[in-house]
């Protein structure tokens, strides 16, 4: 049995939950590794788009910053179809236990 599912709310950190699941797909999923490798390589690479994602800072950009801050948002969609699938799939998983635990399913 689950003992600290999404469905109990009282006994877990559904931030936690997510974030456990995003490690669990680094660590079985090669190219959703590869994609977070590829945006750190690009933040470290670029300090102008460091300043301005993460210090919230005004600065200019060359032609090469823009083109790869858009690359860092399509890397970031490609990482977010693979974060809601595993999401997804999470919650199938946790209605399973949830209905087992209230017995509507029956081993």
């Amino acid at each position: 049995m689950n003992e600290n599912g999404l469905y109990d709310l009282e006994l877990c950190d559904f931030s936690e939950l997510i974030s456990d699941a995003k490690v669990a797909l680094k660590n079985k999923n090669i190219e959703y590794k590869k994609l977070l490798e590829e945006v750190d390589n690009i933040m470290e690479s670029y300090p102008n788009l460091q300043q301005i994602l993460e210090d919230d800072k005004e600065i200019n950009l060359t032609k090469t910053d823009c083109r790869m801050l858009q690359k860092l948002f399509n890397l970031q969609l490609d990482i977010s179809q693979f974060e809601e699938q595993e999401i997804f799939f999470l919650g199938g998983k946790e209605a399973y236990f949830y209905f087992k635990n209230i017995g509507i399913l029956k081993e």
